[in-house]
């Protein structure tokens, strides 16, 4: 079974400064804050996650001790503005990180979130992107996860039209970086282009959609859906079903049938 994480949109939207394996840090606390996601969340609840230190698949101790130190600085940029107000700014969501390692046991990573990231990380109510935590993890560049979370979050309309300095936005890049859109589609779209297909299964390419003068302004991304996705959510949600049922007495079971086919006007036959 995969292990299956939620990211709000408002947060897969957000320009992020996150390395690769700042990164693994950030979706691993996202997967263990799962059950506490929804539709209505407590802004002030004290979000405090501990798990594995193997789970984001680093061994060098340098670069653990680097992670953590820069992840609780890494600012994210946010920017919610509509036609009739301006609304954007920066948070710091990592506020408190740290590694332990006793002897004979297993080393575990602690982070705190900032509770002023607790909507970004908890409220779904504005939409979310469900990806794969292990494909994320076999993933190599913070540009290639980048990528797959925002293809994720289009997958279903199957395409997706973006302003190239948006998209740099979104991949953590300056505006000013790759200004040849040749650099460009060589080094960012083509090698995630690549290492999602092999490691994804996720297909994409993208054409040209506008165009100032000569200048590329705009691409419109082709997506194939990433197979099996939809199978493990229905099998997600087929568990919770089954467990919910296994939970109810005979006679709570029988009023659920009887209520179902009320409901849907089923015959016997049909039941």
């Amino acid at each position: 079974m995969k292990s299956l994480i939620h990211i709000s949109n408002s947060l897969n939207l957000t320009k992020q400064e996150f390395t690769t394996v700042e990164k693994h840090i950030l979706l691993i606390t996202l997967l263990h804050l799962k059950n506490r996601q929804g539709f209505g969340v407590n802004v002030d609840d004290k979000l405090v996650v501990t798990f594995p230190a193997t789970d984001i698949k680093e061994t060098n101790l340098v670069r653990i001790k680097e992670s953590l130190d820069k992840i609780t600085s890494r600012k994210i940029f946010f920017d919610e503005s509509t036609k009739s107000k301006d609304y954007f700014g920066y948070i710091v969501p990592f506020t408190y990180a740290n590694y332990e390692a006793k002897v004979g046991a297993h080393s575990t990573i602690t982070v705190e979130l900032n509770n002023r990231c607790n909507k970004l990380f908890l409220e779904l109510a504005n939409g979310y992107t469900t990806t794969d935590l292990q494909t994320i993890l076999s993933l190599k560049s913070v540009h290639a996860i980048r990528m797959y979370e925002l293809l994720m979050m289009y997958r279903k309309k199957n395409e997706w039209v973006i302003e190239i300095d948006r998209l740099k936005g979104l991949l953590g890049l300056n505006l000013t970086a790759y200004k040849s859109f040749t650099d460009f589609e060589t080094r960012i779209l083509k090698y995630t282009q690549k290492e999602l297909s092999e490691r994804c299964g996720l297909y994409f390419d993208w054409e040209i959609a506008a165009k100032e003068r000569k200048k590329i302004t705009t691409l419109k991304f082709v997506i194939q859906e990433a197979e099996g996705l939809e199978r493990e959510q229905l099998a997600e949600e087929t568990s919770k079903t089954i467990d919910y049922v296994t939970s109810l007495g005979d006679v709570q079971v029988a009023n659920k049938v009887r209520s179902a086919c009320q409901k849907y006007t089923l015959t016997e036959k049909q039941i």
